[in-house]
């Protein structure tokens, strides 16, 4: 019997549909690339606030009520700021009531690995350097404001995280969360902002420069009102 192929012409023209061979490599890279795309959305969004370590945490480490920073700090202070880099020597900046005046103390090496070798403290206290810059008692009323609200805001999802990169913790003795730490901030975030006043303020008290520190005053005030307007977050005891 004669088999009869119907519309020939119409299967030439239009072939059939059929599923090819599936590109695996090209399928993985899309994904990953999506990942990669939500990371980084994440992480722009996360840097407008700074995440909180709570103080029972930290409690008996790194932070006490007289500042056991393995710097030799011992006095009263409204705020502290901690610089903790991967391969370089830690540094922090407080005020000193006493004095009057912003503290700086820098490290020549890891202070952090001398006090985990049990190392004396005045064997530690030779690694440190000491800079002092006299402000008067506004201008440290008005950095302590700034950390207040900084920690205020401090988001429980705001941690970003990676590899070989610096850590700044911002640090005030009162509330239950008392330290708010950011990694590595973009520069034109938030915490980005609050990183680099920071910093310029460091290199103010390290050169003696006044004038560079009173020219900061205002900025201080502006990223004081920034953190402020973020909405509190909540915390569950």
């Amino acid at each position: 019997m004669e088999t009869v192929e119907l519309n020939q012409h119409n299967k030439e023209e239009h072939p059939t549909m059929h599923t090819g061979g599936l590109n695996t490599p090209l399928i993985i890279k899309r994904i990953v690339l999506c990942i990669v795309m939500v990371f980084m959305a994440y992480s722009v969004c996360a840097q407008q606030r700074m995440y909180p370590i709570p103080k029972a945490n930290i409690q008996g480490s790194k932070f006490d009520k007289k500042l056991s920073l393995g710097f030799g700090i011992d006095t009263a202070y409204k705020f502290v700021y901690l610089v903790e880099p991967p391969f370089t020597a830690e540094y922090c900046m407080t005020y000193d009531s006493i004095n009057k005046s912003l503290l700086l103390c820098k490290s020549k090496s890891d202070i952090g690995y001398a006090i985990g070798n049990g190392e004396s403290k005045k064997a530690r206290e030779k690694r440190l350097t000491y800079f002092r810059l006299p402000i008067d008692e506004a201008y440290a009323d008005s950095l302590q404001s700034m950390f207040c609200e900084i920690i205020r805001s401090a988001s429980p999802d705001s941690r970003r995280s990676g590899f070989d990169g610096t850590s700044y913790l911002f640090y005030l003795p009162t509330d239950i969360y008392t330290v708010a730490d950011v990694w590595e901030p973009y520069e034109d975030s938030n915490c980005g902002r609050a990183v680099r006043l920071m910093e310029r303020l460091c290199k103010a008290v390290e050169k003696q420069d006044k004038a560079a520190a009173e020219q900061l005053r205002e900025e201080i005030n502006v990223i004081t009102a920034v953190f402020r307007s973020l909405p509190e977050v909540f915390y569950v005891k």
